[in-house]
């Protein structure tokens, strides 16, 4: 018998809310409604049923939502009620629509709900919510009245993630903090010890592991579980409680994604030599955390380090640009690889588990993994994927977007996903082959195994599982797609040097890679974040002093991530 395998999602914090968003509209941009004009065959799109549950409100309609928890503090729902909008329990207020307190607005607020068909008459109370701002793009969405080719300038007026979310949400999914309200200034939940304590609270832990095993019962092949989570501040904390229960309760696969905030990160009552403080020792608790619980993680930042950056420098891709701290952009980039990544065990074909994904790039224990990305992916307009590699000789394909290390090219175990690519820009008809029929890989009849081969020859002592679909990155609205230079065409192709394409066109799709890498030099990771741990003095740290986190329970953190960082040190050990 066929099992789904479902996935169970998880979104700690903020900017983790920000990558789900972009992840799970990209998931809704790969939805089939009988369009039969689509290149790519039904075998190669993603198994939707793995992350999305289907369901049916109170008016007796299908949804078909995503799988996921949501956890984000008071403030960030801007325009969304907490409940969600597909369940009969919200009626959406006309902007024309004045004030409830008078008798002739009020019946006409009920009179619009019973048509809606919310509940019957005589149960309905009608309550009127203070209003809230609400994005332009929202408001067209909301409309049915979205322009694709329209300005909607995210980059610039995006102040919550429900700016921009295009997907819809079960009433389960969204938790939201009580009395922790967003400051864009400073972290509401400071702490890694605030987190914890929240996840001890008897208020928030009840209802939230309900929603858990609902969520669980409704499976019949749970496979394991996504958690995405800010681990610069309190949220780090949450989510290692939060995994502890998963592997208490569950005791399935888990692929968790420790998120480092594109900006300099500020707490209460800190100056910024002790608001890097507090960062240091959130993250020494929560790699510490992660290295019992996790299956496999993997750091993910657009920065290239996150210590110490006051210039915020970044990583660059080739045919992008995006403003450094803007959490729209950067949580897009990290959404698209995310996406990427994990179509290994998503994808209709395949028989990849995400217990199966995790393993085969954890050896012996190192269950820290590293990121990289090539978005667009690099082939030139017209030429194909052999003629490409084969001219990147010794080049790096991939930008690394796990802060503070370069996995390197000897000795890697990796799994690399490649997207975007159609069979026919692999190599040319043997008739047409020319040069081509004296390279190796002209024998390869896939994207995923000329991959395999040309890692095999470029990465001496590695291990590559090598993953592809002709699926491209849907680079539509709500996508960031201004940050494609003007030297990528409308399909993601580099294009001829000096021809750039018409400003009144965008990017519609990319293809891209993404791989998760594991080799010894991912210690130099945990060696820059042991390295700040010097300089703290945990005695000044006010924030931590009233938390109740002892010297010896800090002191026990440490020693187990040098413990965790010598699995790193066999330079030749797969």
């Amino acid at each position: 018998m066929d099992h789904t395998r479902e996935i169970l999602t998880f979104q700690l914090g903020t900017y983790a809310n920000y990558v789900g968003a972009h992840f799970w509209n990209q998931q809704e941009a790969n939805f089939r409604y009988g369009d039969e004009s689509e290149q790519v065959a039904e075998e190669q799109l993603p198994n939707n049923d793995i992350l999305y549950r289907e369901g049916r409100n109170d008016l007796n309609r299908t949804t078909y939502t995503p799988r996921l928890l949501s956890v984000d503090l008071a403030g960030t729902l801007g325009h969304l009620p907490v409940t969600g909008e597909l369940y009969g329990n919200f009626v959406q207020r006309d902007e024309e629509l004045l004030s409830l307190s008078t008798g002739e607005e009020l019946e006409q607020a009920r009179k619009r709900a019973e048509e809606s068909g919310v509940c019957a008459p005589e149960q309905l109370e009608v309550q009127e919510q203070p209003k809230a701002a609400i994005s332009e793009y929202q408001r067209d969405l909301l409309k049915n009245a979205v322009v694709p080719e329209k300005n909607y300038q995210l980059a610039a007026t995006a102040n919550s993630w429900a700016d921009f979310l295009y997907a819809r949400y079960h009433p389960r999914t969204l938790n939201v903090l009580p009395g922790l309200i967003r400051d864009p200034a400073t972290q509401a939940l400071g702490t890694y010890s605030a987190g914890t304590e929240l996840w001890q609270e008897v208020s928030f832990n009840e209802e939230f592991c309900d929603r858990i095993r609902l969520y669980v019962e409704e499976c019949d092949g749970l496979q394991g579980f996504q958690v995405l989570f800010d681990i610069d501040d309190g949220f780090g904390g949450l989510a290692g409680k939060c995994l502890e229960h998963l592997n208490d309760e569950y005791s399935r696969a888990s692929f968790v994604l420790p998120l480092h905030y594109p900006r300099i990160t500020s707490y209460a009552q800190a100056d910024p030599r002790l608001s890097h403080s507090i960062r240091v020792v959130n993250n020494v608790l929560g790699y510490h955390q992660l290295s019992e619980q996790a299956m496999m993680f993997t750091p993910l930042s657009t920065l290239e380090t996150i210590w110490r950056n006051n210039n915020l420098k970044s990583r660059s891709l080739p045919g992008l640009q995006w403003q450094a701290d803007n959490l729209y952009q950067t949580s897009a980039l990290l959404a698209a690889f995310l996406d990427t990544a994990t179509l290994s065990y998503r994808l209709r074909q395949t028989q990849e588990s995400l217990l199966r994904f995790c393993e085969r790039v954890t050896p012996a224990g190192r269950k820290m993994t590293a990121a990289g990305l090539a978005l667009p992916f690099g082939l030139n307009e017209g030429q194909d994927l052999i003629e490409f590699l084969d001219q990147s000789g010794d080049q790096a394909l991939l930008t690394q977007l796990t802060p503070g290390c370069e996995p390197g090219t000897s000795y890697v175990v990796q799994s690399v996903t490649a997207r975007g690519i159609p069979a026919e820009r692999l190599k040319r008809p043997r008739e047409q082959a020319g040069d081509q029929l004296r390279m190796a890989a002209y024998g390869c009849d896939s994207v995923s195994h000329m991959l395999q081969l040309y890692y095999q020859c470029t990465y001496h002592g590695s291990v590559t599982n090598a993953a592809a679909t002709p699926l491209p990155l849907k680079t539509q609205l709500p996508f960031p797609y201004e940050m494609f230079g003007a030297g990528i065409s409308g399909g993601g192709y580099r294009l001829p040097k000096g021809a750039e394409r018409e400003s009144s066109s965008r990017v519609d799709s990319a293809p891209m890679l993404a791989a998760l890498q594991n080799s010894t030099k991912l210690g130099e990771h945990l060696d820059n974040l042991h390295a700040q741990t010097h300089r703290v003095q945990l005695a000044k740290l006010q924030a931590y002093s009233h938390s109740g986190l002892e010297r010896d329970e800090y002191d026990t953190a440490l020693d187990q991530l040098l413990e965790f960082r010598d699995l790193y040190a066999d330079s030749q050990y797969l």
